[in-house]
Order: structure tokens, then sequence, then C-alpha cells
């Protein structure tokens, strides 16, 4: 199985996003993936200056990843800070030509601007692959937890196929990544 790290973007304490992470790691990658938790691992704002223990230990997580996915809370219709902040302190030694899976999640009816911001940026020079399909998980206050049934049952399934179709992303992409990130020391910034 694929190694997948996914990435909690909340540097809020016992967030929602944070609950789902868990839930889908435990429900659709039998708990195997590793969670970075943007709140625990409380990364220092980027500067230019050498990264810290704890930065490394988060590069090295992604680093081993094969792909990813990003949980995403949508805050005044914006990615979190934090989440840009860990894109600044991993480049594309750690990220580049990885399958990555979007998830926005709201706790009303939006989500959708972390996603079209996400695919906007946040990709030039780290060389994030995002995967065609996305998730969007609103009104997450009630998601998975048994008060809304209906919805519950189509996300899990939705998420099943989004998921299913990250790793298959993956598996072909995986032989071909060390070619991929070869010319680097050519071109080692995206173009804008």
């Amino acid at each position: 199985m694929s190694k997948i790290a996914i990435v909690s973007a909340s540097h809020r304490a016992d967030s929602q996003s944070l609950r789902i992470a868990h839930h889908l790691n435990d429900e659709h990658l039998n708990g195997e993936a590793n969670i970075v938790d943007l709140n625990e691992a409380d990364l220092p704002l980027w500067d230019g200056s050498a990264a810290t223990a704890t930065v490394v230990a988060v590069q090295n997580t992604l680093q081993q990843a094969d792909g990813f996915i990003f949980v995403i809370p949508e805050w005044h219709g914006m990615a979190p800070a934090g989440l840009k902040n860990l894109l600044l302190w991993c480049n594309a030694t750690h990220l580049a030509h990885k399958p990555t899976l979007l998830v926005g999640v709201s706790a009303s009816s939006g989500g959708a601007f972390v996603i079209a911001e996400m695919r906007g940026s946040g990709y030039k020079n780290s060389r994030l692959l995002y995967t065609p399909e996305h998730l969007l998980l609103r009104n997450v206050g009630t998601l998975w937890t048994g008060e809304n049934s209906k919805s519950d049952t189509y996300l899990h399934e939705r998420a099943a196929f989004a998921i299913d179709q990250l790793q298959t992303y993956i598996t072909a992409l995986a032989p071909q990544r060390e070619y991929l990130c070869l010319r680097f020391k050519d071109y080692g910034n995206g173009m804008s």
C-alpha cells in the first residue's frame, strides 16, 4: 500500500479538520496514513532562516510519503495561513510530483474557495500534483457523527471514490517520480 500523509491544515486545537483527517485515515486507509496536524506541529513562520527540529520532522514525514490528502478548513473564504506557511517550508524535495487530494471543510456551506485557492497557488515551486477529484465537506460539525445519515453515506462513498483515485495516481506515478525530479537543479522554480 502507498504511504499517504494527511495534512490537517487547521492550526486550531481540537479542530474539525483534524477529526476529519482521522476519520478518513481510519475509514479509508486502515489507519496507516501519517497525520500532520498543523496545530500540533506549530511551525514557526517561514522567514528564510534554517529549519527548526520541528520543521525538519514535518519535512521528513512529507518526503517519505508517496501522496497526500490536504484537509483544509475555509476561514473567511481562504485557506489558513499555516498551510501556506507549510508550503514555504516544504519544497519540491519533499512534495514534487506526488498526487494530492484536496478536501475543503466548512462549518456551513463553504469549502469551495480553498479548493480554488490551492489549485491556483501552492503548487508552483512545490510541484504538487492535485488530483482532478476533490471533496467538499460542508456542515462538518454534524458530518460522520450519526446526525445526518443520508449525507454521511453519500460523502463516505464519495471519499472512498476520491481516495481510490488518489491511490491509483500514486501507483501510476511512483515509478516516474525520480525521473520527473532530475532537472530541478536546472529549473528549481516553476514559471508564473
